[in-house]
């Protein structure tokens, strides 16, 4: 009996050990400036607000999740360092990145929310006499645990799937001129060091990769993700058309629709979280 007893023990303890801990781990928000991360922030309930690698992190609830909501910096080496701390740190449960995007396809309008199901590093590429040619990325799979070559990376299934089926009707997006945003989901995103100000640039990350959007850290953050097995997704709202429309630069549009995309996309993310 009491070998039998101790062998009962020890199954309970295992099978304890093996019950899932998500429901206590918080989702990790990341945006990359601090307009990106306003409304998010104000409507947030924050029990606690440091710095960490000099930036902002407020801890607290948010749409009734738990959730750490962080600066991330702007640019893929920042973006990506950012993301491994608070992954170490914090063990969360999954992570959203939210912010704004040059519009690359036509499809997308300014103040148009797009997520992504697949992210490509678009200047990792090899650059011949033939021109620039897209390289894959040779990264760690957690599932082979080996190294593997990665074209791209594809966002979590479950949140994917759970912000597909968001009905936006309820969500009051702010209107670019008298035109609502539309929230586009499905196809890719590039993101690189660089920001996309030139047509032939544009048209090269259209034909190259079928690419809707581009930015400055969705990519390097979801190889983050990858490589340490989190589910992760990303919203972006586009704040500009990457090589500017006739006379108006990206720059030009960015300074005067990045708040009113930022904001959008933060909307979305609410009412995602609120779904999980």
């Amino acid at each position: 009996m009491k070998l039998l007893s101790c062998v009962l023990f020890i199954a309970a303890l295992l099978l304890l050990s093996c019950q899932p801990c998500n429901e206590t781990q918080p989702y990790l928000i990341l945006y990359a400036f601090d307009a990106e991360g306003q409304v998010l922030k104000e409507q947030m309930t924050v029990d606690q607000s440091l710095r960490i690698l000099g930036r902002d992190v407020s801890i607290g609830s948010l749409s009734g999740k738990e959730v750490i909501l962080a600066e991330s910096g702007i640019g893929m080496t920042n973006a990506s360092i950012t993301a491994q701390k608070l992954i170490d740190k914090y063990n969360p449960r999954g992570v959203v990145f939210t912010g704004i995007a040059g519009a690359i396809d036509s499809v997308v309008h300014i103040g148009d929310i797009v997520v992504c199901e697949n992210w490509i590093t678009h200047d990792y590429v090899y650059h011949g006499a033939d021109g620039p040619k897209p390289s894959a990325i040779t990264a760690y799979s957690p599932y082979l645990d080996s190294l593997i070559a990665m074209a791209q990376f594809a966002v979590d299934s479950t949140m994917f799937a759970v912000a597909a089926g968001i009905s936006v009707d309820s969500i009051e997006f702010e209107n670019i001129g008298d035109r609502k945003p539309v929230v586009i989901t499905g196809g890719v995103g590039v993101s690189g060091n660089a920001f996309i100000d030139n047509l032939d640039k544009r048209i090269w990350l259209e034909t190259s990769f079928d690419a809707l959007i581009t930015d400055m850290e969705s990519a390097a953050v979801a190889q983050v993700c990858i490589v340490n097995d989190v589910p992760f997704i990303v919203f972006r709202s586009a704040s500009d058309l990457a090589g500017g429309p006739g006379s108006e630069s990206a720059k030009d549009e960015l300074q005067e629709f990045f708040r009113v995309a930022a904001d959008n996309s933060s909307m979305l993310v609410i009412k995602f979280l609120e779904r999980l």
